[in-house]
């Protein structure tokens, strides 16, 4: 179970004490997994950036390149300040070489001045180019998660909450796009001033310079200690966090439930006691985060003071040799206190950077079962079905058959009916023939030859038209939500569905008309409304075979019989398949099969030889199951 799975599990609070209870700390798989330095995380991140690296190669070398020039740069200028002041106040020369070239007090003032120029540059074209590749990154990343979520199983979103999904598209890809910025070109630039300082640092004084090296080392140790266990404490604060947003975009997707239910007061005391340990958590991190800060702080303040006193101590019988040391190696020193100081920010970057690649691999991952296929072949119509000795367990379960070794076949231009009682598996056929899943043993064979499993995936379902008993619809106008999988079609053609499918009026009746935005999952519209638009959508289409699940099971009795109606026109001289209970939508198809728990289809008929003959559907129908 991954980790982000696990923090489903909410905290909850008591009622009769106010106490919370955090039982992500009482989840022992989730602290054992967090005891490891995650180097897989980390692992993820590099790989993100290795692969945009290969796809902008010209823009990752040159903000590689820049941003080293622009930390062998920042070097220059104190050691120029300090060759200035070691000029000035030297009682014996007033010059020195550099680079094999003879340099006044005046020489340096210039270098000076072109450093600080150049350094400006460096520093506009780093942030300049890092900006733009972690934006590609972004961009990159929120494509790929698209790309993975379009091409999952359906099963897939069963067992990841939408808001979870929606926070790792938007909050994670972000996170990682901004790790890049403040760790990648950090680290970088940390590289190459520290080597650059160090040499100069050499030249001046070897001893100090290895004593200075030294005590950064245990400076880093002792830094990278701590911030292993304000990294476990960063992430898992990050994890709280981001579920607590994935479970408020769950309640507010279902608002109304929450309205018509009455339970305001109990959804913010939930939401209070789960910020209660998100708050806990976060002051653990802030206690770690002090402990780093104080000490980064400290070790900068005393390697300054470390080393004068050494200096002191070395070279007190020779003022001339102290004074080069106070004037020309000290203020060169705080090159090397800069990985110190920026050690925090870059640490920082690496944890967050790390955590959100690991998040969206979590998505991107997984490799579904059933493919689009788009080199399969394509078929020029949809004559007839065969379900050849097809069987199905849900993948999950396999052990759970829910569809023995069945075998029928649906005909061109005919419509049938599947009936049985809940769990018999009438909608799995559905699924079956949109390839939602595939059989577990057996082909569906189109045209009586071409596995299902073999064709164009796309170009097959756009022979399909689907109709269900809570109709799919997008935040956007009619003409987008009746002509979605139709792009290309005129509004002439959208009109005239519409007409069919009796919704015209009432779209002509809006202030708007076409151009009214229907609100998310179709707010705006009534139960019938919706089934009405699907049904448009499904004219317009033209599709050689119409699926119809439970396409009238939630509408009342008036607005059913409208319905059906218009389903009929829709049906008339295609191939149908009608999943439903109800008598008035079956009565009249070709042929009925009963499916029973466990058993299959155990008998074909019509409506009235199957009402007289004895069997499930005759018990089905006297119960009145049927009706």
């Amino acid at each position: 179970m991954e980790n982000e799975e696990l923090l489903l599990i909410k905290p909850t609070s008591s009622k009769t004490t106010g106490k919370v209870t955090d039982k992500y700390v009482n989840n022992p798989h989730f602290r054992n997994t967090d005891r490891d330095f995650s180097w897989k995380k980390m692992g993820s991140f590099i790989r993100i950036v290795l692969d945009n690296a290969k796809e902008n190669p010209v823009l990752f070398w040159l903000m590689v390149i820049i941003t080293i020039l622009n930390g062998i740069t920042a070097t220059l200028t104190p050691l120029a300040a300090s060759q200035i002041a070691g000029l000035l106040t030297s009682t014996t020369t007033k010059t020195d070489t550099f680079l094999g070239i003879t340099m006044h007090w005046y020489s340096w003032i210039a270098v000076t001045g072109v450093a600080l120029f150049f350094l400006c540059i460096f520093e506009y074209l780093t942030d300049y180019t890092i900006g733009v590749f972690a934006m590609k990154v972004e961009i990159q990343q929120r494509l790929e998660i698209l790309n993975s979520l379009v091409d999952q199983d359906i099963d897939f979103f069963f067992d990841h909450a939408s808001g979870n999904i929606l926070t790792r598209l938007v909050a994670d890809t972000e996170g990682l796009s901004l790790g890049i910025q403040q760790f990648l070109t950090n680290i970088i630039y940390l590289i190459a001033a520290v080597i650059s300082a160090v040499v100069i640092l050499f030249t001046k004084n070897a001893m100090l310079t290895g004593i200075a090296l030294g005590y950064l080392v245990i400076v880093l140790l002792v830094a990278f200690v701590i911030f292993i266990y304000f990294r476990r404490a960063l992430i898992y604060m990050f994890d709280i966090k981001r579920d607590i947003d994935a479970d408020m975009t769950d309640r507010i997707n279902n608002i109304t439930l929450i309205k018509s239910s009455g339970t305001e007061v109990e959804e913010i005391q939930r939401n209070v006691a789960e910020n209660a340990v998100y708050s806990k958590k976060g002051n653990k991190q802030v206690v770690l985060s002090v402990t780093l800060n104080t000490w980064i702080f400290i070790a900068d303040s005393f390697l300054s003071t470390i080393i004068l006193l050494i200096a002191i101590g070395k070279y007190q019988s020779n003022p001339d040799q102290l004074a080069s040391i106070l004037v020309t190696f000290l203020p060169n020193l705080s090159m090397l206190s800069l990985p110190i100081i920026m050690m925090i920010q870059t640490l920082r970057a690496a944890a967050r950077a790390a955590n959100c690649a690991d998040r969206i691999g979590q998505l991107t991952e997984p490799k579904p079962q059933i493919l689009p296929n788009i080199e399969g072949k394509k078929v020029d119509e949809i004559r007839n079905i065969v379900f050849e000795e097809v069987s199905f367990a849900y993948p999950q379960d396999l052990n759970n058959i829910i569809i023995p070794s069945t075998t029928f076949t649906l005909e061109e231009g005919k419509s049938y009916a599947f009936v049985g009682e809940t769990g018999s598996g009438k909608s799995t056929i559905g699924r079956l023939l949109l390839r939602l899943y595939d059989p577990t043993t057996g082909k569906v064979l189109i045209n009586g030859t071409d596995d299902l499993k073999s064709l164009n995936l796309p170009d097959y379902l756009a022979k399909v038209g689907y109709v269900e008993q809570n109709p799919q619809m997008f935040y956007g106008n009619f003409w987008e939500n009746i002509a979605y999988g139709i792009f290309n079609a005129s509004k002439k053609a959208i009109i005239a569905a519409a007409k069919k499918a009796n919704l015209h009026d009432f779209i002509m009746s809006l202030p708007e008309a076409y151009e009214t935005i229907l609100g998310e999952r179709g707010f705006l519209l009534s139960g019938g409304q919706k089934q009405r638009l699907v049904i448009a959508r499904i004219f317009l289409k033209d599709p050689d075979l119409v699926i119809l699940d439970e396409a009238t099971s939630a509408l009342d009795n008036i607005v059913e019989k409208e319905i059906q109606a218009e389903l009929n026109k829709l049906i008339a001289n295609k191939t149908s398949v009608t999943i439903a209970h109800k008598l008035s939508t079956i009565k009249d198809v070709d042929q009925i099969l009963v499916l029973e728990p466990k058993k299959g289809v155990t008998q074909k008929g019509t409506f009235e030889e199957l009402k007289n003959k004895p069997g499930h559907f005759k018990k089905l129908y006297e119960a009145g199951l049927m009706d």
